[in-house]
């Protein structure tokens, strides 16, 4: 029992640092993007076109 615990515990820390990768990668994205704003949302910077928009359509 106790050696099955250990097993499981080493897999589970192998999860975690596979997570923990995937966090980094996505902070340096949004750091790179302008980072958050005190709500969590993501501050892009200007030049970032926001998905949806045509800046160049005209009426």
């Amino acid at each position: 029992m106790i050696a099955d615990l250990k097993e499981t515990s080493k897999a589970l820390e192998a999860r975690k640092l596979k997570i923990d990768r995937v966090i980094q990668a996505l902070e340096a994205e949004v750091a790179e993007e302008g980072g958050m704003d005190s709500e969590g949302v993501v501050v892009a910077d200007e030049h970032v076109q926001e998905e949806g928009s045509d800046e160049s359509a005209s009426i």
